[in-house]
């Protein structure tokens, strides 16, 4: 029975894997903050033997902290995985900085064409997608400030460099042209370049940030919601989210999406801006099947796509590697 220390500040993180792990009955400690106090809490007194880190957490704390840390688990010896959750497109400032700084034994990455980047390093890496916490991303009263037509919950790219311009051509653009009742939550729309779009937002679709608590109540109160993909080999966290919510995910059929997911069956997928129109035109007047595709969206994440089911792989792997290392 392995003891996890799980280090990150973001409920998108703090509400996702820890659960997973307590289900398969491993003792958890969440470390959100870093103090003198808080490291003699999680690391001395805890003791854990697999400390976890994800994306941008060395940025969010002073670095001495993030130094002591780093000590601590050194002289404790403790196994210490990075999930890196920010590849490909921070694969340099983010993933790779996070490696001098943090100096994990092993990583985990979202983006399967990035493993061969830290096995180079010569560091035992995988692949671990994101998924969905069924005590969190479940079905849920609508709340009337969040019933729209069509929602989409993320945010604007800065130099829309990445398959998430392409996604925002395919899925938003035709449906803000035309005025359909939809909502936008997240950050930097009120910066949307509209001259590299292509088309302007108007500010009343725009509604700002919102706290993760609250992004499931959304999936759950919108009629449609449309799903960015950032890459074609990976797949966004929201793509579990929306679906473990039980909420209809309109999306792109990218290679990764069409690799884990049945179009119309667990989800509908749009590969134009004249496909998008038509089939919102179609699914907002077709409730009944609106929901059969959302409930098999629903059973699918919730039988292969949970945390639970990642946790499993993440100790599975480290098996592997340090099956391989007494090897050599």
């Amino acid at each position: 029975m392995s003891r996890i220390l799980f280090f990150a500040r973001s409920a998108k993180y703090t509400l996702g894997l820890p659960q997973g792990f307590r289900e398969l009955r491993h003792p958890v400690f969440v470390l959100r903050d870093l103090s003198k106090k808080s490291l003699e809490e999680a690391v001395d007194r805890f003791r854990p033997d697999l400390l976890i880190t994800t994306g941008w957490t060395y940025r969010e704390h002073k670095r001495k902290h993030v130094d002591e840390l780093v000590k601590k688990v050194a002289k404790y010896q403790i196994k210490h995985l990075y999930w890196a959750t920010e590849d490909p497109r921070w694969t340099k400032e983010c993933s790779l900085r996070s490696m001098q700084i943090l100096k994990p034994d092993a990583v985990l990455t979202i983006h399967p064409e990035s493993v061969s980047t830290y096995r180079r390093l010569g560091i035992p890496a995988g692949h671990l997608d994101f998924g969905c916490n069924p005590e969190f991303n479940r079905a849920e009263p609508l709340r009337p400030e969040y019933v729209y037509d069509v929602a989409l919950v993320g945010n604007g790219g800065k130099a829309w460099k990445s398959y998430r311009k392409d996604s925002v051509e395919i899925l938003l653009k035709p449906l803000v042209e035309r005025g359909y009742h939809l909502a936008i939550w997240g950050s930097r729309w009120d910066r949307f370049n509209e001259e590299l779009m292509g088309f302007k937002i108007p500010k009343q679709m725009i509604k700002g940030k919102l706290p993760y608590e609250e992004t499931n109540k959304v999936y759950n109160s919108a009629k449609i919601i449309i799903g960015l993909q950032n890459d074609q080999g990976m797949l966004t966290s929201r793509t579990f989210e929306v679906l473990g919510a039980g909420g209809f995910l309109l999306t792109v059929p990218t290679q990764a999406v069409n690799n884990l997911f049945k179009n119309h069956v667990h989800l509908i997928c749009s590969s134009s801006p004249e496909n998008t129109v038509t089939l919102v035109n179609y699914f907002l007047k077709d409730a009944q099947a609106r929901q059969e595709v959302a409930q098999n969206g629903q059973e699918e994440v919730y039988l292969h796509h949970t945390y639970k089911e990642r946790a499993g792989q993440i100790l599975q792997f480290l098996q592997l590697s340090a099956d391989r290392i007494m090897k050599d």
